[in-house]
């Protein structure tokens, strides 16, 4: 049962990933801030860079959800195999999150005060949905590993 449960909670977080790259549409930022020639090239590379970082997120939750289908087929699993090294794990998308990080720390540098406030707001209303997203998942977990 036990093991059930884990692997439900890996979709979730699987899934997790899968709904925050779909949703990360940087249109509506762009176009609030009428970006020049300058702005608009910078801002294009941290978007790319943002999604790269994603993508490679979500392609770890995806290699984890397939260890745990190899394990749960096994007849004695090992749930120690699952995860992996957490490490190994961490050094495979960290530096494309750094990555993006300079990218849109290059692209803030770039910006006047009134497209600061716009970024801000936009910032804060990402945030709160990850929030939001953060808390479901947290409770889907808690619900499904709960014995």
């Amino acid at each position: 049962m036990a093991v059930s449960r884990l692997f439900l909670a890996l979709l979730i977080l699987a899934a997790s990933f899968a709904a925050c790259a779909s949703s990360l549409e940087f249109g509506d930022l762009e176009a609030r801030l009428h970006l020049d020639r300058v702005q608009k090239a910078q801002f294009d590379r941290a978007v790319g860079a943002t999604r790269s970082a994603m993508l490679a997120s979500g392609l770890v939750a995806l290699e984890i959800k397939a260890r745990l289908a190899d394990e749960l087929g096994k007849s004695r699993p090992d749930l120690g195999r699952l995860l992996g090294d957490p490490d190994e794990i961490a050094e495979r998308v960290e530096p494309l999150w750094r990555d993006a990080h300079a990218e849109w720390s290059r692209f803030y540098a770039l910006l006047d005060a009134r497209q600061v406030a716009i970024a801000r707001e936009y910032i804060e209303r990402r945030l709160a949905m990850l929030e939001s997203l953060g808390g479901s998942l947290l409770q889907g977990l808690q619900q499904n590993l709960r014995p």
